[in-house]
């Protein structure tokens, strides 16, 4: 994914004028975001604090961010309340999670009621990210759930949709990877019940690791090193 440079911080400065107008512009004469210039206050990234604060980002993740304060603002009109700009840079940082919709994928509610259509009255996907999500979760259980194991089936949907891990669907889209479903891997009636398990583990295993902020893969000094950290002997 492209990196935050000094241009995406104008063009998101840019952006944050045309959304919030004379209120963006006296946040921003007030914090010292600019300078003026020719008797005029112009707002830019004068100190460099929008881009240390946002370097860490992509500019997909800054573009998902603006969508979260366009709604925001959008919200606030229904309302009848003013609709306030970015207080910090930090802020906006915390706005600018990969969300599905600025991505051009249904939101997971929508993409979680499509699988439903899809597995109970066989209707179509809506998005080929759908249908990758899809394959993570078990199609031929879920036709039998009941009303409380449903949220179990979500849950495990969600988690290869929109989780914000490395291989989740949000996140291959915004890196610009093909969401072209994989080969399928069956679901649990053709397993045996040793493979079932050892699947059961290696899922648990590999959302407690990403929970607990380890890799996808070590090499065998970094396997060492969390074994003896998990036993106490580092």
């Amino acid at each position: 994914m492209p990196p935050v440079t000094e241009d995406t911080i104008d063009w998101l400065f840019d952006a944050l004028c045309q959304l919030h107008g004379a209120l963006w512009r006296r946040r921003a004469s007030e914090a010292g975001w600019g300078d003026t210039i020719d008797g005029q206050f112009v707002p830019f990234d004068a100190t460099g604090e929008w881009l240390r604060a946002l370097q860490h980002l992509s500019v997909v993740h800054v573009r998902c961010g603006l969508e979260t304060l366009n709604e925001s603002a959008a919200e606030a009109v229904a309302k009848g309340v003013t609709a306030w700009p970015p207080e910090s840079a930090m802020l906006f940082a915390k706005a600018c999670r990969l969300r599905p919709e600025p991505l051009g994928l249904p939101s997971l509610e929508d993409a979680w009621r499509n699988l439903q259509d899809h597995v109970f009255a066989g209707q179509p996907y809506l998005h080929e990210g759908v249908e990758a999500a899809a394959q993570h979760t078990d199609l031929h259980n879920l036709r039998r759930a009941s009303y409380w194991e449903l949220a179990e089936h979500r849950r495990a949907f969600a988690h290869y949709y929109a989780s914000g891990n490395a291989q989740c669907v949000v996140e291959r889209a915004a890196r610009g990877e093909s969401l072209r479903p994989r080969a399928a891997i069956g679901h649990d009636s053709q397993l045996s019940p040793a493979d079932r398990a050892a699947r059961a583990g290696a899922e648990r295993a590999a959302q407690q690791a990403e929970a607990a902020g380890m890799p996808h893969a070590m090499n065998a000094h970094q396997g060492l090193a969390a074994l003896k950290a998990a036993t106490g002997r580092a």
